[in-house]
């Protein structure tokens, strides 16, 4: 049963459709913010912040290119994205996507320092169809009332006087000969009329039926004898139609999942689930105890094109069963659980207990609002109090997961903000068109981090090493939000948890 039944996906998440992203086009850094419109074709509204760059920065512009887009010629020319007055860092502009898919919106930022560019990935989708508004659809029928009797008007008037000569009356004959005309005339324009509505009705039920709706799955977790046994199914039909392109590695894997205890949020999983056939993944469960779980399993397709799968499992320690062909799969090295009590935010300088006796401390401000830009900051501490050594974790500083207490919002993201990686090395210019080819080699290599560009990788490694990771974010709803904070230090992966309110 997918969670809610509801739920906003796009872009690799859940209830949170805006695309953020933190890193360098070439020697300026950047913050990119994509709003993606509702409605394709649309609009997609883009914020650039160029940090320091004052007086450096000549010119931003912007360019949506699709993911099959041509090398030359494929993409319109840029946009140039205009300086917000009262905010000099600041420049905006608007695009069109044209189509649904994936899309690289290339942000180019020219000055004093040279050029460069960063592209930053976007899933273009369906979200909604715009109603026409009562009173603007009875005014429009009003005045498509009056053109038609004005239509038949004169055609009867045609047909009843225009072959009279002058100072000649019209007579019965003449009169007959317009009543025919206008009847003609009437029913040929109501026939027009319903052809027309059937075509637009067509029109719409296609359009309605291009609403981006996440794939059906169905997951369960049984035990054998080697153990408990999470298995997720797509059973959406097209997928096993295959009218969606293979999965490609994002950090080197084919599925991230992410397993929270609901309601309470006492639970949580980072598990990474390998395909057994084209359908079905599974993974070891971890040790995590009985209960409701909802989980979210981000997926990138060879096109760019980002996904979450969505469902809830019950968890038995008594139930048995089936957990499917073939022995278990065996933990992966980057699998992680964590069991305890989210730590309360109320105040500058909230902290939790890591699981080797450092200690993870918040950094942003404990007052958080909808839609207002924040970087979520947070220091890590050695058992000694020192400032913590941290190692990559997956090529990144650090990883988060959040959502809010009702399931409606998850997101997963890294210091590089929302996108995927995988989506990024698929739609990179550098990187070759996704065919069958070359996403057969990106899988075998299993390396998707690798691949990533050099604008946003070095941002990411470089600064493994020093004891705090950020993430840039705005949440999208009010509420109560969960954030589980990933970093590895000495070898293992440590977790944190926070429990943070964000105000309307």
């Amino acid at each position: 049963m997918v969670v809610a039944g509801l739920y906003l996906a796009t872009a690799g998440h859940v209830g949170s459709k805006n695309v953020f992203f933190a890193g360098d086009a070439g020697p300026y850094p950047v913050s990119v913010v994509v709003r993606p419109p509702d409605v394709v074709p649309g609009l997609a509204e883009i914020s650039v912040r160029v940090p320091g760059g004052v007086g450096d920065v000549e010119r931003v512009t912007v360019r949506p290119v699709r993911w099959d887009a041509a090398p030359e010629g494929g993409a319109p020319p840029p946009d140039m994205a205009q300086p917000v007055p009262g905010d000099p860092e600041l420049h905006s502009a608007e695009v069109w996507l044209m189509t649904v898919g994936a899309y690289r919106i290339e942000v180019t930022v020219s000055g004093s320092r040279g050029s460069g560019t960063a592209s930053v990935p976007v899933t273009s989708v369906m979200l909604a169809v715009r109603d026409l508004p009562p009173a603007l659809g009875a005014a429009l029928l009003l005045l498509a009332s009056l053109l038609v009797a004005g239509a038949v008007s004169i055609a009867g008037a045609a047909v009843r006087e225009s072959r009279l000569g002058p100072g000649q009356t019209v007579e019965r004959t003449h009169r007959c000969r317009g009543w025919i005309a206008m009847a003609s005339a009437a029913v040929l324009l109501m026939a027009a009329a319903w052809f027309g509505n059937a075509w637009w009705d067509a029109v719409d039920r296609d359009v309605r039926g291009g609403i981006f709706r996440p794939l059906a799955v169905d997951a369960a977790v049984t035990r054998d004898a080697d153990g408990s046994v999470l298995a997720i199914r797509i059973t959406d039909p097209s997928w096993l139609g295959r009218n969606w392109s293979p999965l490609v590695p994002d950090h080197g894997k084919l599925m991230h999942m992410f397993v929270i205890g609901a309601p309470g949020m006492d639970a949580f999983a980072h598990l990474h689930p390998v395909p057994v056939d084209r359908a079905t993944f599974r993974a070891r469960w971890p040790d995590l105890p009985s209960g409701e779980y909802r989980i979210y399993g981000d997926i990138v397709h060879e096109s760019g094109f980002a996904q979450t799968l969505v469902d809830t499992v019950w968890v038995d320690a008594a139930a048995r069963g089936d957990a499917g062909a073939g022995p278990a799969p065996e933990p992966d090295a980057d699998d992680s659980r964590w069991r305890g009590t989210p730590a309360p935010v109320s105040g500058p300088g909230a902290s939790t207990n890591l699981s080797d006796g450092s200690v993870m401390q918040w950094l942003a401000a404990p007052e958080l609002r909808v839609d207002e830009e924040v970087v979520l900051s947070f220091a890590v501490r050695d058992p000694a109090g020192a400032p913590a050594v941290l190692e990559p974790y997956m090529g990144m500083t650090g990883h988060a997961a959040l959502t809010r207490d009702d399931g409606s919002v998850f997101v997963h993201l890294h210091p590089a903000g929302t996108i995927s990686m995988g989506s990024l090395a698929v739609l990179a210019p550098r990187t070759r068109p996704a065919t069958e080819g070359g996403a057969a080699e990106a899988a075998e290599s299993a390396g998707g981090v690798h691949d990533v560009p050099a604008d946003i990788h070095g941002r990411a490694d470089d600064s493994a090493g020093v004891a705090e990771v950020g993430f840039p974010f705005a949440f999208p709803q009010p509420g109560v939000y969960t954030i589980w904070v990933q970093v590895k230090r000495a070898g293992n992966v440590l977790t944190g948890a926070f429990r943070v309110g964000v105000a309307e």
